[in-house]
């Protein structure tokens, strides 16, 4: 028999098993309890405070309350997310990127998490609710999970040209208002971006100043940079727009070719699949010196002129990157204009190599043709006739050879490339329009009038067919599945296959402006307007929908918006020292003032119209000391106004009061009344009595 001391410790014993049992067993069936998924999400922050558009980094602390494991991949994945709500709670913006967790998150597990939002684009106070998202079933706040709600102040962004009142006054300041308020969200998101994409270090070539590609792609790219500058010329001075392209130039091999990119550690990199480096040079130097002069092609990069360091690049295209029996540039396979070939799943895809399989793309032969005239043309300027003749010889040669080749007269478009080798494909590959290359066809000058206008009316068409939300779509149709075997786009409609993008659209748009068709470019560019404001700025690419992907502030899509814009729907033209006026904002109204620094170049307008007088006042003021004309685009059908015996409409022009002459000119579907004046300050006064 055991003694009381003994009994009391077995007893104890027993009682301590049994809890432990107990707690084991309650401990269970309270995780059997737990529903499926369940999350809390807790942030050290109080409140999120940005600018508009900007991003911010937000600290996130995420667990898994539920009996589920987390994946970001596979059927229904599961991301963290989050809605937008004005202070009051009421919804604005529910679907927002989603953010991949790094690993499987198990039952019962904590983890720390950064992400980045994009702030609204306009000054408030907003809530942001976080929550977890499982693809294609439900938000966890649907499972009865609790979201976490942040309150997040967003503050106006100043400008320095804020400082200015809008005035027909000279004035070092860009900046317009337009009674269409998309184009006043688009100038604010070209400012932001812009701003977002600055870039200062120390180079090989001294201070050197210009802009990354976008927030994925930190270093200065030539090609992207050639795009930039018709926004930065507006806002940024002179070292902003060549001290960049002088750093490239350095980096220049002795054969003549150039790299993609720079950075400012030194280090740089060719995406050898493509041939548009050496041009992109090209124009951006003669973009240059259409603002600044010629002396700056004297300037020596390591005892070499700019303008030789050029020409030498165009050699190089010549030499190492032309087929004899096409007489065309070569480059490898890829989608339109893009630097991804067909046989690598990784970073190899954008480099040549035994496998490569080498075309002849539209994107390229337009990239050399203008950048060819615009080499000719600068050594023109220099007084080397000869050089200049030759260079002018070999665009021909690149036009007459693609419209011999790559022209499709029964479809009204250029095809996307020619192969070199004896690949073949079990698809119609000469039936997908290459938006981006056919773009450049245009917009370089090597499509004639008629093919531009057929090709247009294929963009346009091809939008319909294959429902993209804008103008923009790269590829369509696009490449097949898993055609391309790099996952950015062995999906149809993924990236250059098919995705939108801006920065190629925006130069279709501009082209369309410029080929009489400004009603429908206006229609289609506020439709990319509304994509990007609803995506809160300017991605990379676009789904087939419309929802932005890729990189943040992308700089591309900044310039050629901002072409199609300010040249286009604005009409303001300067080229070699000379100013043009040609508003196309039929019965919009705005003011606008425009300055570049590169040469002190100053225009300003107001354009009002009143559809109750019939009546339109264009006031205008400028610091160019040509003459020339303004092209306005009639607010009404001009031809209304005519009868058989007389050919003319009923509209006066009156210049400050009296009486001018004018002329009617005709483009496509495009009516404009023709003035001929210096630019200093007046007013025209354009009646339609009756």
């Amino acid at each position: 028999m055991k003694k009381p001391q003994e009994l009391a410790i077995l007893f104890a014993a027993i009682a301590v098993c049994f809890n432990t049992i107990s707690a084991s067993t309650l401990g269970q069936d309270r995780i059997s309890r737990r529903p499926e998924y369940c999350c809390r999400i807790e942030s050290r922050l109080e409140i999120i405070k940005s600018f508009e558009g900007e991003t911010t980094e937000i600290p996130l602390r995420v667990s898994n309350q539920g009996r589920m494991n987390w994946e970001s991949q596979g059927a229904n994945p599961i991301f963290l997310s989050y809605h937008l709500l004005d202070e009051n709670g009421k919804m604005l913006k529910f679907e927002n990127p989603r953010f991949s967790f790094p690993e499987k998150v198990r039952p019962g597990t904590t983890l720390e998490m950064k992400i980045k939002v994009k702030s609204p684009l306009e000054e408030g106070k907003y809530m942001l609710e976080f929550d977890i998202v499982r693809e294609g079933a439900a938000w966890f706040k649907d499972y009865g999970s609790k979201s976490l709600k942040m309150p997040i102040r967003v503050g106006r962004k100043e400008w320095p040209e804020d400082a200015y009142p809008l005035s027909l006054d000279y004035g070092k300041y860009t900046k317009f208002e337009s009674n269409i308020e998309e184009f006043n969200e688009l100038l604010k998101l070209i400012r932001i971006t812009l701003s977002h994409n600055e870039v200062t270090f120390k180079g090989k070539t001294g201070e050197i100043f210009g802009f990354s590609a976008g927030a994925g792609y930190p270093q200065i790219w030539l090609r992207d940079s050639n795009t930039i500058i018709p926004a930065s010329r507006y806002f940024y001075n002179e070292s902003f727009l060549r001290s960049w392209l002088e750093e490239h130039l350095a980096f220049q091999k002795p054969d003549g070719q150039l790299e993609d990119w720079v950075d400012s550690r030194g280090r740089f990199d060719k995406n050898t699949t493509e041939t548009d480096q050496e041009t992109s040079a090209v124009q951006s130097a003669y973009q240059i010196t259409q603002l600044a002069g010629t002396e700056w092609l004297h300037k020596k990069i390591d005892g070499i002129p700019i303008i030789d360091r050029l020409e030498k690049s165009l050699l190089y295209l010549l030499a190492q990157r032309f087929n004899q029996k096409y007489g065309l540039i070569t480059g490898a396979h890829t989608a339109d204009w893009g630097d991804v070939d067909m046989n690598a799943q990784d970073q190899r895809a954008i480099y040549v190599d035994e496998k490569t399989h080498w075309t002849s793309d539209i994107y390229d032969q337009s990239m050399f043709f203008e950048a060819g005239r615009n080499l000719a043309r600068m050594l023109e300027l220099l007084e080397r006739k000869e050089k200049s003749g030759f260079w002018l010889k070999k665009s021909a040669l690149i036009q007459e050879n693609t419209d011999k080749w790559l022209w499709q007269e029964n479809r009204g478009f250029y095809r996307v490339h020619i192969h070199q080798g004896s690949l073949r494909h079990e698809f119609d590959e000469d039936d997908m329009f290459a938006m981006g290359g056919n773009a450049q066809a245009i917009l370089s000058g090597l499509a004639s009038e008629e093919k531009a206008k057929r090709i247009i009316e294929q963009a346009l068409a091809r939008q319909k067919t294959y429902g993209v939300s804008t103008i923009c779509g790269s590829l369509l149709p696009p490449y097949p599945k898993n055609f391309f075997k790099h996952p950015a786009l062995d999906e149809s409609y993924e990236y250059q296959n098919g995705g939108q993008w801006d920065w190629f659209g925006g130069k279709l748009l501009f082209t369309m402006f410029e080929a009489g068709l400004s009603e429908i470019a206006r229609e289609k560019l506020l439709e990319v307007i509304r994509k990007d404001v609803s995506n809160g700025g300017l991605c990379e690419w676009d789904t087939q929908k419309g929802l932005g992907r890729g990189s943040d502030f992308y700089a591309g899509s900044a310039g050629s918006l901002a072409k199609a814009l300010f040249e286009g729907y604005f009409g303001v033209k300067i080229s070699d020292g000379n100013l043009s006026l040609e508003p196309k904002l039929m019965k919009d109204r705005a003011k606008v003032h425009i300055y570049i620094p590169v040469g002190h170049h100053f225009v300003a307008y107001n354009y009002e119209y009143s559809d109750k007088n019939n009546k339109l006042l264009f006031s205008f003021n400028s610091n160019f000391s040509n003459a020339g004309q303004i092209k306005i685009l009639s607010p009404w059908p001009l031809s209304e106004g005519a009868s058989a015996k007389n050919t003319e409409p009923r509209i006066e022009v009156l210049k400050d009061g009296k009486k001018m002459p004018f002329k009617m000119f005709k483009k496509n579907k495009d009516e404009f009344i023709v003035v001929e004046t210096d630019f200093k300050k007046h007013v025209l006064e354009i009646k339609r009595p009756g």
